[in-house]
């Protein structure tokens, strides 16, 4: 497993090559923030996390169309396909060693088929003799996936956004995804002053759909 960090030529380089900026993820972010600041401990307990992961999805959409990214939906899972439609990114909540180059983290949650297919397709996309199956396939599908993983963080002034962008290739026996080919991370940001919820600091909750049911 590759891990390096924006604040090297490395991980910058790595990051430049996929199309992607320090500064664009990080304005991202900070504007899903603030849309998750809106909410308060009277809303449902999941709904921080839904607004967060749903305002991230839509800004970086935002963010990369204007510059050849394509939004696409394949099996219900929200991705940014990259110009090339050689790659795609997703967002996703992680575990408490998402953004920690000395651990390993996981998604927080259990991922549905349509998002385990993926990270099955990044892993056979890494074999050396491997080909794509021919046939009908919708935009998006038989690429590999990268995830922008995620956590957030409860601080005495307020939260901490720890995260990193990390291409996924297998997953562990409780349909987490726990195993990752290559991490780039990012440094942290803090948020002095924003709502801190009691669900940020813990295991449990409820996940955040990136693929509908049924």
């Amino acid at each position: 497993m590759a891990v390096v960090h924006v604040e090297d030529s490395r991980g910058l380089n790595r990051l430049a090559e996929l199309g992607l900026s320090v500064e664009t993820i990080e304005q991202v972010l900070r504007r899903a923030e603030a849309e998750r600041n809106f909410c308060t401990p009277l809303d449902p307990v999941s709904l921080p996390g839904n607004i967060f992961w749903g305002r991230t999805v839509r800004f970086l959409r935002e963010a990369y169309i204007p510059h050849g990214w394509r939004s696409v939906s394949p099996s219900n899972v929200s991705l940014l396909l990259s110009p090339a439609g050689d790659f795609a990114v997703t967002a996703s909540s992680g575990s408490k060693g998402a953004g920690y180059a000395g651990l390993t983290p996981s998604t927080r949650y259990s991922k549905g088929s349509a998002v385990i297919r993926r990270v099955e397709t990044n892993r056979q996309l890494m074999l050396p003799d491997y080909e794509i199956e021919s046939g009908p396939q919708e935009v998006g599908d038989g690429i590999p996936t990268w995830f922008l993983l995620y956590q957030h963080v409860n601080t005495l002034t307020g939260t901490r956004l720890y995260y990193e962008l990390s291409l996924p290739n297998d997953t562990g026996s409780r349909g987490k995804i726990d195993s990752w080919h290559e991490r780039i991370i990012f440094p942290y940001l803090d948020f002095e002053g924003f709502n801190p919820f009691p669900n940020d600091d813990d295991e449990g909750g409820i996940d955040i759909p990136i693929e509908r049911l049924g």
